[in-house]
């Protein structure tokens, strides 16, 4: 897949263009995505997503303080899973935020790509104080020339599926549901920091990451997944909390990964969590803990579907 980060310098005449934040790259965000890609080559031409960065929520209300599923560059891979020929990054600014909903298309789609087709998601909304939506696209596209295609909501386990909902409920401590809703693993991608040691000396040592400020993390707990070292993966759990045994450590994101020796200080990696496996525990001392650690590893190795 292309990245294109100056939309103006595309060079793609009349390709198939779908338009979404794809915050998550989840299963709604992902039929939209495979919709315009199976479109695009039964017409022989290419399909083009487009996207933000920063999401704009960031950019419009930051005292939100909005938490994203993925960061830029693991929706980049998310989303080239699908097929897609090129992603466009659109940077967002405040620039970009005053522009009508006209205004954007007759810029970045009419001009940029002549484009004469169009997908997006049943509740797209573009343009100043998102004032666009799927009506006005398809009077823009009768004004210009081009097709609109609306992809109808992906309902799941009685869900709609929407980044908010998802957002919520990774958060909140229901993350087996919300990963259902995403169609993947929860990706958290970050690099190897000094500890305290702390999983060394009680004989599981751990990797520290340092994640992105704006990343989502999980409610507090156990979890099980796999991490990505250097192109190879490996079974882990993931601790995420404040340690309750030793609460002196402060709040962490710590990986022990099973069977493995080396030396991944510095070292930026990605982790995929796949199953949430208990809330956090206080034990009333090291070896009850040590117990409890070791039924974790023993239940992660026997795993092995995560549904």
């Amino acid at each position: 897949m292309r990245i294109i980060r100056n939309i103006k310098k595309a060079k793609i005449k009349n390709p198939v263009i779908t338009l979404g934040t794809f915050d998550g790259v989840h299963l709604g965000h992902r039929k939209i995505l495979v919709e315009a890609v199976k479109y695009a080559q039964r017409k022989k031409l290419k399909s083009v997503a487009i996207t933000f960065d920063p999401h704009p929520q960031e950019v419009i209300c930051p005292e939100r303080g909005l938490r994203l599923l993925t960061t830029l560059k693991e929706r980049e891979k998310l989303i080239a899973e699908t097929g897609i020929d090129a992603l466009g990054i659109i940077k967002f600014n405040h620039r970009l935020q005053k522009l009508s909903y006209e205004e954007f298309i007759d810029k970045y789609i009419v001009k940029t790509f002549s484009t004469k087709t169009v997908f997006v998601g049943y509740d797209y909304a573009f343009g100043r104080g998102r004032e666009g939506g799927a009506k006005e696209l398809r009077r823009l596209g009768e004004k210009y020339g081009f097709k609109v295609n609306i992809v109808k909501k992906v309902k799941k386990n009685h869900f709609i599926v929407k980044s908010q909902i998802i957002r919520r409920l990774i958060s909140r401590g229901d993350f087996n549901q919300g990963i259902k809703l995403l169609g993947h693993s929860y990706i958290v991608t970050g690099r190897v920091i000094k500890g305290i040691g702390r999983g060394r000396i009680l004989g599981f040592p751990t990797a520290n990451l340092k994640v992105a400020k704006d990343k989502l993390i999980p409610a507090h707990g156990v979890y099980i997944g796999e991490i990505f070292v250097e192109g190879v993966n490996y079974r882990c759990l993931i601790n995420i909390g404040a340690r309750p045994t030793f609460p002196e450590d402060g709040v962490a994101f710590e990986v022990h990964i099973l069977n493995f020796h080396k030396d991944i200080l510095g070292k930026k990696v990605t982790v995929h969590l796949l199953k949430y496996l208990r809330p956090e525990l206080q034990f009333s001392d090291v070896e009850e803990l040590k117990k409890e650690i070791k039924k974790d590893i023993a239940r992660a190795r026997e795993i092995r579907m995560f549904t």
